[in-house]
């Protein structure tokens, strides 16, 4: 090879590895977020089977008074955010939970099951 092309490879190679020593130079304090933990077998277990099994066990009463508390909880949140976007104090994140609560506002009560009539249903009412 004629010395103008190991130059060539050679400056090459140098800015190829220019990057990768510019990232070790870096403070500890620019570093990457830590990602948060990774869910436990019990909590993924709690989000899924297992929480539908333990609302199966629940009676009637404690069923509505569960579905009671999470209703005021909505309602506690969603007045929560209705004032911060009145303030003016709205972020992306809450803008969008604030419109999933109130369409979840919009649909009411369901019947028990949580599901609705079809519409034939309640056409041929």
């Amino acid at each position: 090879m004629n010395k103008r092309t190991i130059a060539l490879l050679v400056a090459l190679i140098g800015l190829c590895i220019a990057p990768l020593s510019a990232e070790d130079a870096k403070p500890a304090t620019t570093a990457a977020p830590i990602a948060p933990p990774a869910p436990t077998a019990e909590k993924v277990d709690k989000k899924g089977k297992g929480a539908r099994e333990d609302w199966d066990k629940l009676t009637e009463a404690e069923k509505a008074e569960k579905l009671k508390e999470r209703k005021a909880k909505m309602e506690a949140r969603l007045k929560d955010l209705k004032a911060k976007k009145a303030a003016g104090t709205l972020t992306d994140k809450e803008t969008q939970q604030l419109e999933r609560l109130e369409k979840q506002a919009a649909r009411g009560d369901r019947p028990a099951g949580g599901k609705r009539p079809k519409k034939d249903d309640a056409t041929a009412k």
